[in-house]
């Protein structure tokens, strides 16, 4: 049979509404590309698949639309019939082909069962010139399990143990378990549903296909018509660009190269990992969607050649992203090793914004010295710190942010980075020392995280990695209102109140929720609620079993205190209140 070349259908973009009778027939031969994401739907997803199907029958709707899908055409026949990669629509289609696979194990009509088997497995005829083959071939990981499990007669009646199975396989399984349940009351099958269910989805269930023979009509294509919930990701759509400019005879190496950074780091990880790489090599302001910068600035403008030397760029970032930032870890022979995961979990963790990771990933890259890595991470906690501290805006962060990365593109000494003006921030020294020493201190969005740089700072010696988990709630000595004849009530007048109830002098940290039943207790009770019941492992709240009481002079003194430690660790200096 003659085969038209894909070159000759890359002008040309065909949309057709078409019935799934039509759809999964002889017309039609799919492949999920092995570039595509695994089959990712989840039981959820199912139940409202069958349900919104057989809610339309039983409102005897004319027809149902099942949604779109998004084709590159493979190989193209003289008779219309072809060959076509699944480029958007993967999850519904495979969701599609078990469901058909479990009518045609439940039916009792071999009518059914041959119908429906020949919409999943396209048997060979001489005659026709048609080829064994399934109709939709899934990823070469998965293909054996879905030829056992689905495309076989009598095979989601057999279905595997979930406990040893890959992610992709469980979903199959938990697919082929809920689908059979919607057809069964008590064990007992409803035939009248499952005939009728049949004949609905082939003869009135409807999908849109658009096709093209261009991989790169295909890709833009996607952002109009998604899966059923599912759209493609960044990663995705990069993983695409890249592996289709690698040549064939190496491209799989790169897409299990790429795969196991996906796998190793996880698919939103691996997002937010790829919008750090576009700030590292454009260093501004995202403009445009991440893949349009991509595409258009750094492979089009050749920052860097998409395809082999990007995919390897992305394995060297992935391995700091991943070991220095999400498992905050040097080397473990490094000294400095335990410095860096206190520090680094705090700012990872309680930290709002991440505009500092790009930098870091920069500066990791170029210079790989343990030591030099921890102390440009102390600098780099004062900048964001300082920032988040007098109010930066978030446009003012991503202009700091590229002059970091510009001043750590062009070094060629880490003393270039470290001894750059960027890192002057002796401007903001008083504008900082009244944002700590102000009354409502409690009340800024960044007081958890200095107390809890604080706490850190008295442990800094001790050689004891820190573990923030959990509930952390930031607690006031003095509470926020005491009851009238309590104690606190004759120690403090309402302005001296005011004045210190929320003020850091007046903080500590617990690891668990506010204790309401201890915030209104005198000092002494409230000290036995804190210690005596184990709920704290801060020490800076331990601190607070070395005062015999709780007054105002007690407060100024700790506020004192605090706030030089605080410039100390920022400015290298103490002040006085």
């Amino acid at each position: 049979m003659e085969k038209v070349k894909n070159r000759m259908l890359d002008n040309r973009i065909e949309a057709k509404e078409t019935f799934v009778k039509d759809l999964f027939d002889s017309k039609f031969l799919f492949r999920i590309p092995e570039y595509q994401r695994q089959f990712s739907w989840e039981k959820e997803n199912f139940e409202q698949l069958f349900q919104d199907i057989k809610e339309s029958f039983m409102m005897e709707d004319e027809n149902y639309f099942l949604g779109s899908i998004i084709l590159q055409v493979r190989e193209l026949n003289s008779d219309g019939s072809g060959s076509y990669d699944v480029v958007d629509g993967q999850q519904r289609l495979t969701t599609l082909t078990i469901l058909l696979a479990v009518m045609r194990d439940l039916s009792n009509s071999s009518k059914a069962k041959e119908t429906l088997q020949d919409k999943i497995y396209q048997e060979e005829n001489e005659f026709e010139g048609t080829k064994e083959e399934v109709r939709l071939l899934v990823r070469d990981k998965d293909k054996e399990f879905f030829r056992k499990y689905v495309f076989e007669k009598g095979a989601t009646k057999n279905t595997p143990s979930k406990s040893n199975l890959t992610e992709p396989q469980k979903r199959i399984v938990i697919a082929i378990e809920t689908f059979t349940s919607k057809f069964e009351e008590e064990g007992i099958l409803n035939e009248e549903l499952l005939n009728n269910m049949i004949k609905y989805i082939l003869n009135k269930c409807i999908l849109v296909y658009v096709k093209t023979g261009n991989f790169t009509s295909a890709f833009r294509l996607f952002s109009i018509l998604n899966d059923r919930g599912m759209p493609l990701t960044t990663s995705d759509l990069l993983k695409s660009t890249n592996l289709g400019a690698i040549n064939e005879n190496i491209r799989k190496q790169y897409q299990v190269l790429w795969e196991q950074i996906e796998e190793d780091l996880g698919r939103d990880e691996l997002d937010k990992l790829l919008g750090f790489i576009r700030t590292i090599l454009i260093k501004g302001k995202l403009r445009k969607t991440i893949v349009d910068e991509y595409n258009e600035i750094i492979f089009n403008h050749n920052i860097i050649q998409p395809g082999e030397k990007f995919i390897q760029y992305l394995k060297q970032v992935s391995y700091i992203y991943e070991e220095r930032i999400l498992n905050a870890n040097l080397d473990y022979d490094s000294e400095y090793s335990v410095l860096f995961y206190n520090l680094m979990s705090i700012m990872r963790d309680f930290i709002p914004f991440s505009d500092w990771m790009p930098v870091f990933i920069s500066f990791a890259l170029k210079y790989d010295a343990q030591k030099d890595i921890y102390e440009f991470l102390s600098l780099l906690e004062k900048v964001y710190t300082i920032n988040w501290v007098i109010g930066v805006t978030s446009s003012k962060r991503v202009i700091d942010t590229t002059k970091i990365l510009q001043v750590i593109e062009k070094s060629e000494t880490k003393d270039d980075v470290f001894n750059n003006e960027v890192f002057n921030l002796e401007e903001f020294e008083e504008e900082v020392h009244s944002k700590l020493n102000g009354s409502l201190f409690y009340k800024m969005k960044y007081s958890k995280y200095i107390l809890l740089r604080l706490d850190l700072s008295l442990s800094e010696n001790s050689n004891i990695e820190k573990s923030y988990k959990g509930v952390i709630s930031v607690e006031h000595i003095l509470p926020q209102k005491p009851k009238d004849h309590s104690q606190w009530k004759s120690l403090f007048n309402e302005m001296e109140r005011e004045k210190a109830t929320h003020s850091l002098g007046n903080l500590v940290l617990l690891s668990r929720k506010k204790n309401s039943s201890a915030n209104n207790k005198d000092f002494k009770e409230k000290i036995t609620k804190y210690y005596v019941k184990g709920i704290t492992d801060f020490a800076l709240t331990k601190e607070i079993m070395n005062y015999d009481k709780w007054d105002k002079m007690v407060i100024e003194k700790r506020q004192m205190e605090k706030v030089n430690t605080l410039m100390d660790i920022y400015f290298g200096k103490e002040n006085d209140c």
